[in-house]
Protein backbone atom coordinates (compact mmCIF):
# COMPACT_ATOMS: atom_id res chain seq x y z
CA UNK A 1 0.00 0.00 0.00
CA UNK A 2 2.98 2.43 0.83
CA UNK A 3 4.03 1.70 -2.28
CA UNK A 4 1.44 2.23 -4.24
CA UNK A 5 1.32 5.49 -2.63
CA UNK A 6 4.57 6.77 -3.38
CA UNK A 7 4.12 5.43 -7.01
CA UNK A 8 0.96 7.85 -6.94
CA UNK A 9 2.80 11.14 -5.17
CA UNK A 10 5.68 10.68 -7.80
CA UNK A 11 3.05 10.86 -10.46
CA UNK A 12 1.43 13.82 -8.95
CA UNK A 13 4.56 15.37 -9.19
CA UNK A 14 5.52 15.04 -12.39
CA UNK A 15 1.93 15.62 -13.69
CA UNK A 16 0.74 18.71 -11.77
CA UNK A 17 3.64 20.83 -12.81
CA UNK A 18 2.73 19.49 -16.88
CA UNK A 19 -1.29 20.42 -16.35
CA UNK A 20 -0.05 24.09 -14.27
CA UNK A 21 2.79 24.63 -17.78
CA UNK A 22 -0.30 24.20 -20.30
CA UNK A 23 -3.07 26.08 -18.02
CA UNK A 24 -0.68 28.71 -17.74
CA UNK A 25 0.06 28.54 -22.09
CA UNK A 26 -3.74 29.59 -22.37
CA UNK A 27 -3.06 32.62 -19.87
CA UNK A 28 -1.39 33.78 -23.18
CA UNK A 29 -3.98 32.80 -26.02
CA UNK A 30 -3.89 35.27 -29.06
CA UNK A 31 -6.31 37.94 -29.78
CA UNK A 32 -8.96 36.98 -32.31
CA UNK A 33 -7.63 38.98 -35.15
CA UNK A 34 -4.06 36.40 -34.95
CA UNK A 35 -6.48 33.61 -34.61
CA UNK A 36 -6.80 31.93 -38.01
CA UNK A 37 -9.95 30.16 -37.85
CA UNK A 38 -10.58 30.73 -41.40
CA UNK A 39 -8.76 29.51 -44.60
CA UNK A 40 -7.26 32.51 -46.38
CA UNK A 41 -9.76 32.39 -49.38
CA UNK A 42 -12.61 32.74 -46.80
CA UNK A 43 -13.37 36.85 -48.33
CA UNK A 44 -12.28 35.93 -51.74
CA UNK A 45 -15.45 35.66 -53.18
CA UNK A 46 -14.15 33.83 -56.39
CA UNK A 47 -13.09 31.08 -54.45
CA UNK A 48 -14.89 27.60 -53.46
CA UNK A 49 -14.07 28.00 -50.02
CA UNK A 50 -15.92 31.80 -50.01
CA UNK A 51 -17.97 32.26 -46.58
CA UNK A 52 -21.17 32.72 -48.65
CA UNK A 53 -20.64 29.02 -50.62
CA UNK A 54 -19.39 27.67 -47.02
CA UNK A 55 -23.61 29.11 -44.85
CA UNK A 56 -25.31 28.10 -47.94
CA UNK A 57 -23.91 24.85 -48.37
CA UNK A 58 -23.38 24.07 -44.17
CA UNK A 59 -25.99 26.69 -43.17
CA UNK A 60 -24.94 29.10 -40.04
CA UNK A 61 -25.37 26.51 -37.44
CA UNK A 62 -21.40 26.16 -38.12
CA UNK A 63 -20.74 29.87 -37.08
CA UNK A 64 -22.46 29.94 -34.15
CA UNK A 65 -19.96 27.86 -32.24
CA UNK A 66 -17.71 31.34 -32.43
CA UNK A 67 -19.74 33.69 -33.74
CA UNK A 68 -22.74 32.99 -30.81
CA UNK A 69 -26.02 31.49 -31.57
CA UNK A 70 -27.34 35.17 -32.62
CA UNK A 71 -24.30 35.45 -34.72
CA UNK A 72 -23.91 38.91 -33.01
CA UNK A 73 -20.01 38.09 -32.15
CA UNK A 74 -18.85 37.69 -28.70
CA UNK A 75 -15.94 40.35 -27.29
CA UNK A 76 -13.10 40.42 -30.00
CA UNK A 77 -15.33 37.96 -32.20
CA UNK A 78 -16.42 39.32 -35.10
CA UNK A 79 -20.42 39.78 -36.26
CA UNK A 80 -21.80 38.85 -39.41
CA UNK A 81 -23.38 42.60 -39.34
CA UNK A 82 -19.77 44.47 -38.70
CA UNK A 83 -19.85 43.69 -42.71
CA UNK A 84 -23.47 42.40 -43.97
CA UNK A 85 -26.91 43.72 -43.03
CA UNK A 86 -28.10 41.47 -40.56
CA UNK A 87 -26.92 38.16 -41.76
CA UNK A 88 -28.48 38.09 -44.77
CA UNK A 89 -25.03 38.56 -47.14
CA UNK A 90 -25.18 42.23 -48.16
CA UNK A 91 -23.25 45.22 -46.88
CA UNK A 92 -25.36 48.00 -44.59
CA UNK A 93 -27.42 50.22 -46.11
CA UNK A 94 -27.44 47.60 -49.59
CA UNK A 95 -30.68 48.71 -50.45
CA UNK A 96 -30.45 52.37 -49.81
CA UNK A 97 -30.02 54.52 -53.03
CA UNK A 98 -27.57 57.12 -51.43
CA UNK A 99 -25.43 54.15 -50.04
CA UNK A 100 -22.15 52.82 -51.36
CA UNK A 101 -22.40 49.99 -52.54
CA UNK A 102 -26.40 50.68 -53.71
CA UNK A 103 -27.84 46.88 -54.68
CA UNK A 104 -29.43 49.15 -57.87
CA UNK A 105 -25.61 50.30 -59.02
CA UNK A 106 -24.44 47.05 -57.89
CA UNK A 107 -26.50 45.00 -60.13
CA UNK A 108 -26.18 47.98 -63.32
CA UNK A 109 -22.65 47.67 -63.12
CA UNK A 110 -22.32 44.23 -63.12
CA UNK A 111 -25.62 42.69 -63.34
CA UNK A 112 -27.87 40.62 -61.81
CA UNK A 113 -26.86 36.60 -62.62
CA UNK A 114 -24.95 36.92 -59.01
CA UNK A 115 -28.20 37.35 -57.18
CA UNK A 116 -29.97 34.62 -58.66
CA UNK A 117 -27.61 32.16 -56.44
CA UNK A 118 -29.73 33.02 -53.71
CA UNK A 119 -33.31 34.66 -54.70
CA UNK A 120 -33.92 32.14 -57.40
CA UNK A 121 -33.74 32.46 -61.39
CA UNK A 122 -37.29 33.79 -60.47
CA UNK A 123 -36.07 36.65 -58.32
CA UNK A 124 -38.80 35.50 -55.72
CA UNK A 125 -36.66 34.44 -52.94
CA UNK A 126 -34.46 31.32 -53.56
CA UNK A 127 -32.98 29.91 -50.56
CA UNK A 128 -33.04 33.40 -48.99
CA UNK A 129 -36.67 33.42 -48.75
CA UNK A 130 -36.17 37.36 -50.10
CA UNK A 131 -38.00 38.10 -53.00
CA UNK A 132 -37.05 41.41 -55.16
CA UNK A 133 -40.61 41.87 -55.49
CA UNK A 134 -41.15 42.52 -51.81
CA UNK A 135 -40.15 45.94 -52.49
CA UNK A 136 -40.32 45.72 -56.22
CA UNK A 137 -43.53 45.42 -57.80
CA UNK A 138 -42.18 44.72 -61.06
CA UNK A 139 -39.79 42.82 -59.78
CA UNK A 140 -35.83 42.68 -60.64
CA UNK A 141 -35.94 45.01 -63.00
CA UNK A 142 -36.68 47.29 -60.28
CA UNK A 143 -39.86 49.21 -61.81
CA UNK A 144 -43.03 49.48 -60.10
CA UNK A 145 -46.47 48.37 -62.10
CA UNK A 146 -47.59 49.57 -65.03
CA UNK A 147 -43.96 50.58 -65.66
CA UNK A 148 -44.75 49.81 -69.57
CA UNK A 149 -48.25 50.70 -69.95
CA UNK A 150 -48.92 54.26 -71.18
CA UNK A 151 -52.77 54.91 -69.38
CA UNK A 152 -50.13 53.95 -65.80
CA UNK A 153 -49.19 56.89 -63.87
CA UNK A 154 -46.25 55.18 -63.14
CA UNK A 155 -45.33 54.85 -66.95
CA UNK A 156 -41.84 55.49 -68.03
CA UNK A 157 -42.27 57.94 -70.43
CA UNK A 158 -43.94 60.48 -67.55
CA UNK A 159 -40.10 60.17 -65.31
CA UNK A 160 -37.99 60.29 -68.83
CA UNK A 161 -40.11 63.63 -69.95
CA UNK A 162 -39.91 65.16 -66.43
CA UNK A 163 -35.83 64.34 -65.25
CA UNK A 164 -34.45 62.63 -68.45
CA UNK A 165 -32.23 59.30 -69.16
CA UNK A 166 -29.26 59.75 -66.63
CA UNK A 167 -31.33 57.15 -64.39
CA UNK A 168 -31.99 55.25 -66.96
CA UNK A 169 -28.68 55.01 -68.03
CA UNK A 170 -27.62 52.89 -64.84
CA UNK A 171 -28.57 50.01 -66.20
CA UNK A 172 -29.63 50.66 -70.03
CA UNK A 173 -26.05 51.82 -70.71
CA UNK A 174 -24.74 55.23 -71.33
CA UNK A 175 -26.47 54.97 -74.81
CA UNK A 176 -29.61 53.04 -74.04
CA UNK A 177 -28.94 50.27 -76.16
CA UNK A 178 -29.29 47.44 -73.32
CA UNK A 179 -26.68 48.03 -71.18
CA UNK A 180 -26.74 45.32 -68.06
CA UNK A 181 -30.50 45.13 -68.13
CA UNK A 182 -29.92 43.77 -71.81
CA UNK A 183 -32.96 45.53 -72.28
CA UNK A 184 -32.28 48.99 -75.25
CA UNK A 185 -35.14 51.70 -75.68
CA UNK A 186 -34.80 50.80 -79.59
CA UNK A 187 -36.09 47.50 -78.74
CA UNK A 188 -39.33 49.80 -78.59
CA UNK A 189 -38.93 53.18 -79.88
CA UNK A 190 -37.97 53.47 -83.25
Amino acid sequence: MFHQLKKLTGLALVTVPLILIAISGCADRKSPVEIEAHVTEWNQVTSGDFHGIQVKSRGPGTCQSCHGSDLLGEGDVPSCTDCHAGAGGHPFDFEEPWADPFHGDTIASKGNRSCVTCHGADFRGGWSGVSCYTCHAGGPSGHPDGWLNSRAPTFHGTPVYLEGVADCERCHGPNLLGGTSGVACSDCHN
